[in-house]
């Protein structure tokens, strides 16, 4: 009796536990875009190389396109993941084809994976972005 009161509390405390939601770890730090669409992006190590901070509990986002501030909504369920509501600042830049090409790719993402420490966020099956913690 005794074992069986036991593993009912057990279950009804497993039970009521609130789950993590998968993005519990990803605030608070510069997610550096280091990928697009298979190519390395170059690192400056300033505050403008392209870069996504997660806003968990409010499930936005801030960051920088390259040149311009960026920042959005993000939804998540399960594996999946779209960006909403993306704007950027509108400073004249060299490199503007980049940034447009960065929010381009952002707005398209429908997935996403972590692989070590590394964010995958891909559309369908291919990786588009990696980005990885600074």
């Amino acid at each position: 009796m005794k074992f069986s009161l036991i593993l009912f509390l057990a279950i009804i405390s497993f039970e009521c536990t609130p789950r993590l939601s998968p993005d519990a770890g990803w605030g608070h730090q510069n997610w550096v875009l280091v990928e697009m669409k298979g190519v390395p992006v170059q690192q400056s190590g300033g505050r403008r190389d392209a870069h996504i901070v997660f806003e968990v509990a409010e499930k936005r986002f801030t960051g920088n396109g390259g040149c311009n501030q960026i920042n959005g909504n993000y939804t998540l369920d399960k594996n999946e993941i779209k960006f909403t509501d993306v704007i950027a600042t509108k400073m004249a830049c060299n490199d503007i084809e980049f940034e447009n090409a960065f929010l381009s790719a952002l707005g398209s993402i429908d997935r996403y994976e972590v692989n070590g420490n590394a964010l995958l966020l891909k559309k369908r099956k291919e990786t588009v972005l990696v980005l990885r913690p600074k």
